[in-house]
């Protein structure tokens, strides 16, 4: 290729560099334009000077040239601030920004495709050119740049129009209940970006997710990484594939990854994922205080993933918590902290102190939220429960007839669960997923409503089953003559009364702690008990609903069942097989006999 056609793609890509890569950097990018106009004006000087050589050939250049500079122009004229003063309609001023942004590189093409391949031809026989190789070169010059220019319209309508069959099992979430009341609640309207490039399968799989998520409190934008350098840098993105929330100042960062493979698990759980940021740029951080001191279950140095609840405290964080520890040492003994939004208190096996609980009462009577967890144990601390209006039995609560194999023994049946919800708003979710829904414990006891008088309404919230009965001795049997069924084995309760603050007290009572464990948190019952009873307990009604998943439910197979693949597959079929082998031999004798 000559100097001119050199220069001529020098310029141009720095003029393209200029407008796409440094839009937002003045100096540079006046820099790179000022460049690539004297290189591109230089490139048709350099051409004009084999006029006297080759005449015909040389003319023909300059007007390709001078036609792939007219682009510029017809760039330039398509600019948002050219076309406003033009005093058009809204409609018809994108319309016409539109169309000339459409025709501009179309017209570089048709100039730049045949000027090149007139100059690698003068290049090629710099002595003569016959004139019909000349217009062999123009003629593939512009059947390069037409062919080039219907991929414009094609790409578009497969954009416009574009149907994707995906036969595999995958599925992005849809918008959850919990996300959109989060949406609802927001006092700042919050701006989500996408960066993500044009042709990403996964800009593909998210947009209809966060369209269905736009409106006057969310705005919606797309963004190639490499288009916004000066914003992704602000943002901390270092790259495509992120989704971005900005309220005010703070900037919250959903990480996805732009090809569809690695993206196919965070997409299960996107609004999960967008849950979580919503709730830590919707309000500010509040404490929840976990105590310490009386055996609770904790997350460290947990003897059993069932004393374990390193996953709620994770759950809780991401519901936009600050995690304290709250023991005599960090002044329980005095009163309970005035930044206190919740108190947890997570299956204690030793007594609080009378001091701990007079302050867990001024606490109570100040406006407070605790979530009691309680523990069958044989010294049971009453005084807890009698704070909220709630009598505890800590025999362990049986089921002979419904359970979970864990060990495949007796102590089995103290491994049960319930899908009997109350309406209360607690546990919304759960009641109106009760025939999918079940409630995960093992080895509870049971609350009641105190008899008497008491402070506050108590509300049973997660019912006993009809065939649970109390163990009394011991012996993981029932025993007809000491023991009932159905009566009244409750496993949890909400308690709401009057306090002399600007809100009533709240408190949530559950007659087992092992619920919350690393074990059995993960079970989704469970998980959105956790979630609504917070959101009751702190008053916040973005923290109620669902959370939509995708994610894969693990198949396990009993015992049994596996006995029965087993035993079909290694005998049964070829048993039938060779029956029917037999079947058709002695079939062909007959036949052949007569």
């Amino acid at each position: 290729m000559s100097p001119s056609g050199i220069s001529f793609l020098i310029g141009f890509f720095a003029i393209f560099l200029a407008e796409r890569m440094f839009g937002g950097n003045d100096v540079v990018r006046w820099s790179l334009l000022g460049l690539g106009g004297l290189l591109s004006v230089g490139a048709v000087a350099l051409r004009a000077t084999t006029m006297q050589k080759h005449a015909a050939a040389t003319k023909t250049a300059l007007g390709f040239y001078l036609l792939a500079l007219l682009s510029l122009a017809l760039y330039v004229a398509g600019g948002k601030d050219m076309v406003d003063g033009m005093g058009l309609s809204t409609e018809t001023s994108e319309q016409v920004r539109t169309a000339l942004q459409a025709l501009a590189p179309l017209v570089w093409l048709i100039g730049a495709l045949p000027a090149l391949a007139i100059d690698r031809t003068l290049y090629a026989s710099p002595k003569s050119v016959h004139p019909r190789r000349l217009q062999t070169a123009v003629e593939g010059g512009l059947a390069l740049a037409f062919g080039i220019g219907m991929l414009f319209p094609m790409n578009w309508l497969a954009k416009e129009y574009n149907e994707r069959f995906d036969y595999g099992f995958f599925k992005t979430t849809a918008v959850g209940e919990s996300t959109r009341s989060i949406v609802d609640n927001l006092t700042e309207p919050i701006r989500v970006v996408l960066f993500f490039p044009p042709s990403s399968e996964v800009l593909r799989e998210v947009e209809p997710y966060f369209n269905d998520l736009e409106g006057p409190n969310v705005s919606l934008e797309i963004m190639d990484h490499a288009m916004a350098p000066e914003l992704a840098k602000d943002w901390k993105v270092k790259d495509n594939g992120n989704v971005v929330f900005v309220r005010g100042e703070a900037v919250e960062v959903v990480k996805l990854g732009d090809k569809i493979d690695g993206a196919r698990k965070e997409l299960r759980k996107l609004d999960s994922k967008v849950q979580t940021a919503l709730l830590k740029l919707a309000r500010d951080k509040r404490t929840a205080y976990f105590t310490v001191g009386h055996e609770e279950a904790y997350w460290k140095g947990a003897a059993s993933d069932l004393e374990n609840t390193d996953t709620m405290k994770k759950a809780v964080e991401s519901l936009n918590f600050k995690v304290k520890e709250l023991g005599v040492d960090d002044g329980l003994a005095q009163a309970v902290p005035d930044d206190a939004a919740v108190v947890f208190i997570t299956g204690p096996k030793r007594p609080f102190l009378d001091e701990e609980i007079k302050a867990l009462q001024e606490y109570r009577d100040r406006g407070g939220a605790v979530f009691l967890m309680l523990e069958p144990t044989d010294t049971p601390d009453p005084a807890l429960a009698a704070l909220f209006g709630v009598t505890y039995t800590s025999k362990p609560v049986l089921s002979d007839k419904a359970f979970l194999r864990v060990t495949g023994g007796l102590s089995d049946r103290a491994f049960i669960g319930t899908s009997k919800f109350s309406s209360h708003e607690s546990v919304t979710t759960l009641s109106k997923n009760a025939a999918q829904a079940t409630f995960i414990t093992p080895i509870s006891g049971a609350v009641k409503e105190t008899e008497g008088d008491h402070t506050g309404k108590v509300t049973v919230t997660v019912k006993g089953m009809p065939d649970w009965f109390a163990d009394d001795n011991g012996n993981y049997e029932f025993d007809k003559d000491t023991e009932k069924r159905g009566a009244g084995y409750d496993l949890a309760a909400v308690v709401a009364g009057p306090s002399s603050g600007d809100k009533e007290w709240r408190a949530a009572v559950v007659a087992d702690a092992s619920w919350a464990s690393n074990t059995f948190i993960r079970n989704a019952a469970n998980a959105y008990y956790l979630v609504d009873t917070l959101g009751w307990l702190t008053q916040d009604p973005a923290l109620s609903g669902e959370v939509e998943t995708e994610e894969d439910v693990k198949i396990q197979h009993t015992k049994e069942g596996e006995s029965v693949w087993f035993y079909g597959t290694s005998a049964l079929v070829p048993a039938l097989v060779f029956l029917g082998g037999l079947v058709r031999v002695n079939s062909r004798r007959r036949k052949g006999a007569l």
